[in-house]
């Protein structure tokens, strides 16, 4: 009886060029450069926008604030006041100067209207450009009275009394008004000027 040995299958060793291996060397390579690279990219990417971010300027923001109509006019002691009788009642301008001093408004002349023109309504109160805000506080003690605006320098203010002068307003009906509040933006966040609160 013949005895068969199997004889063993020998593998042949697979042998690959030279080149190809230097390729895929060289593949590799540039796959993780590539990806490293990438990576850095994200990374300085974010951190120059974080860091832009938080060097953005921060806007100025508008303030509203009440300011009561009181705050933007003057004591009546640093009114100066001329006092004119733009009527044909006799005494009338000495009767209303005394009036308007017991106030606290600082007289200087009291006469007949220089321009010697008769005023049916209440008063005419005129004034320049720097005696705007001395205007508008002795307008809220003669309600009614008309704001003249003239070519004038200083801040004296003239009120030439008219025929349909009768009283000063109360005490209380002036501090009313005085106390009225209205929102005024501030800042330079704000798109329009400053606007100034105006006794109405």
């Amino acid at each position: 009886m013949t005895s068969l040995r199997e004889s063993p299958i020998r593998r042949q060793k697979s042998s690959r060029p030279t080149w190809l291996v230097a390729l895929l060397v060289v593949v590799a390579l540039l796959v993780v450069v590539g990806i490293g690279y990438g990576i850095l990219s994200l990374v300085r990417g974010s951190s120059d926008s974080s860091a832009s971010e938080s060097a953005a300027p921060v806007p100025n923001p508008c303030v509203t604030t009440m300011v009561a109509a009181g705050d933007a006019l003057p004591k009546p002691a640093k009114v100066k006041v001329n006092v004119y009788n733009a009527t044909a009642t006799s005494g009338l301008a000495s009767k209303t100067a005394t009036a308007v001093e017991k106030r606290g408004f600082t007289i200087v002349d009291v006469a007949n209207d220089p321009t010697g023109k008769a005023i049916t309504g209440v008063a005419q109160i005129r004034f320049g450009p720097k005696g705007e805000p001395g205007a508008r506080l002795l307008l809220l003690y003669l309600p009614g009275a008309e704001l003249v605006q003239l070519d004038r320098k200083g801040r004296q203010v003239d009120l030439a009394v008219g025929d349909g002068y009768t009283d000063l307003a109360s005490q209380a009906e002036v501090d009313a008004q005085l106390a009225i509040t209205s929102p005024v933006v501030s800042g330079p966040g704000c798109a329009s000027p400053v606007s100034e609160p105006s006794p109405s």
